[in-house]
């Protein structure tokens, strides 16, 4: 899981082109641009099936 989120991270700063974190801190920083990145998905996946299912 740990290169995962390091080339989540990666291409996150790249395509966003946020600041680099802190060195000590990329491994957290990583797992907290995969996790909002994963939750945004899986909200917009909600909301998706909540309006499919009420049409």
């Amino acid at each position: 899981m740990g290169k995962f989120t390091e080339w989540v991270s990666e291409s996150f700063i790249w395509g966003v082109g946020v600041t680099r974190p802190k060195p000590g801190s990329e491994r957290f920083a990583a797992r907290y641009i995969t996790g909002l990145l994963l939750g945004a998905i899986a909200l917009l996946a909600a909301v998706f099936l909540a309006v499919v299912t009420h049409i």
